[in-house]
């Protein structure tokens, strides 16, 4: 069985960001945390946790530990290039006990003793092993004997395995059977969100004692450090220390970022260099693009156009970042008008992430890692005198009608399938 984090399409409000946190746990991280206790809980008690580098596996370790039962003895080694006797010396040592011993077998003789102790006295200890992946095969199999001790039938040790890279293969492995016949699952860890970056970012600001975590970095350059780091906590700390280290004024502005991993608002805007601007049409224009490169040139002729990642999108966007149903573009008037669908990870215009927008000539819309530049000089935003409220009658209506086609459709090639079946 693989556990993974279900990270929904819940968003959480910019007010929420204002709870004081220690400790910013976001969803993945928060469903690796249930996981790791039903590990703890259940009889087999052993489990894998996937992870990349800078996913933040050793802090949530860390924390994880901090929360467990004063009475539960832990031990956490890190498994790189470890050998038999300095990982059974060192488990012995976290468990808190000193002893001068020569050869692998006293050592695991003595954590034997231990283990048993621990497990009739208290409950059963719990090892922690970090960089499973890069452990040396002999000390893999003295884990192995650890993890088949008994007390009283049942399993005196709770094992949990960390690696940066999927480990499923070796463990399956006939000499790693006393380990994968009580493996109870894996979980893997998934990057932050858009929105989700936002909330985390402001959350460690406010540990290290910011009051208003806005003053250092906007909505948009939390969006662009999101992008620069894919979502993944420890690199995200990374970067955000390096530009708040070399920044000279707050809050910090485009100019104020000298980071590899990041790109400039000047960059940004790069991505459309080339991308013709086309005047002489009265319908709105639509250039996809990606790093720069045009994907595909739309002329918007219906009411609405659907984006997502869906094959019944009117704008379909092949990307990571993008939700089956993304948002929507609607013409009303002469403006065009763009709603995010509640997507996992957001829609920004210009940088800058919103809900409903009312677009304008040569505007940026940002969808994860593309961009759809809107060319519409007779357009006229200013029949709206502010952006369109989500909730006016029309509009929804006009969402309802998109929404009401898709589902149409939808039902068109599931009746084709079972046809073709």
């Amino acid at each position: 069985m693989t556990y993974r984090s279900s990270v929904g399409t819940e968003e959480q409000s910019i007010d929420e960001i204002d709870q004081p946190a220690t400790f910013a746990r976001y969803r993945s991280q928060q469903a690796a945390f249930t996981f790791l206790g039903n590990v703890l809980s259940d009889d087999r008690g052993i489990g894998l946790l996937h992870g990349p580098k800078s996913s933040g596996k050793s802090l949530l370790i860390n924390q994880f530990v901090r929360e467990l039962q004063a009475d539960v003895a832990v031990a956490v080694v890190d498994g790189t290039g470890l050998k038999a006797p300095e990982m059974l010396s060192g488990i012995i040592e976290q468990f808190g006990y000193r002893v001068e011993l020569n050869s692998t077998d006293e050592f695991l003789n003595m954590l034997r003793v231990i283990i048993v102790q621990q497990t009739r006295s208290h409950r059963a200890p719990v090892l922690i092993v970090e960089n499973i992946n890069n452990m040396y095969p002999s000390t893999l199999c003295v884990l192995c004997k650890l993890a088949a001790q008994t007390v009283n039938m049942q399993f005196a040790l709770r094992i949990i395995l960390v690696s940066s890279r999927y480990f499923r293969r070796i463990i399956d492995s006939p000499s790693m059977s006393p380990i994968a016949d009580r493996l109870i699952g894996d979980f893997v860890l998934e990057p932050l969100t858009a929105q989700e970056t936002l909330v985390y970012l402001y959350a460690e600001l406010k540990s290290f004692g910011v009051d208003q975590p806005h003053s250092v970095f906007s909505v948009d350059i939390c969006s662009e450090l999101h992008a620069a780091s894919g979502g993944w906590p420890g690199k995200l700390d990374d970067i955000a220390m390096s530009i708040m280290d070399q920044a000279k004024n707050f809050p910090i502005g485009w100019d104020d970022i000298d980071h590899p991993d990041c790109r400039s608002q000047a960059d940004i805007e790069a991505d459309l260099v080339g991308v013709e601007t086309l005047t002489d049409e009265e319908s709105p224009k639509l250039i996809v693009t990606l790093y720069g490169e045009t994907l595909q040139e739309i002329e918007m002729v219906d009411s609405r156009a659907l984006i997502g990642r869906s094959d019944v999108s009117d704008i379909v966007i092949d990307g990571q970042f993008v939700s089956r149903q993304h948002a929507i573009l609607i013409r009303d008037q002469d403006a065009v008008i763009l709603i995010d669908l509640k997507s996992r990870n957001g829609s920004f215009v210009n940088s800058r992430q919103v809900t409903s927008k009312v677009l304008r000539d040569n505007d940026i819309v940002s969808i994860g890692d593309h961009r759809i530049k809107l060319i519409y000089p007779s357009g006229c935003a200013s029949v709206y005198a502010e952006d369109p409220d989500i909730a006016d009658t029309a509009t929804m209506k006009t969402i309802a009608d998109a929404r009401q086609a898709k589902t149409g459709e939808d039902q068109h090639l599931v009746a084709v399938e079972k046809q073709k079946a």
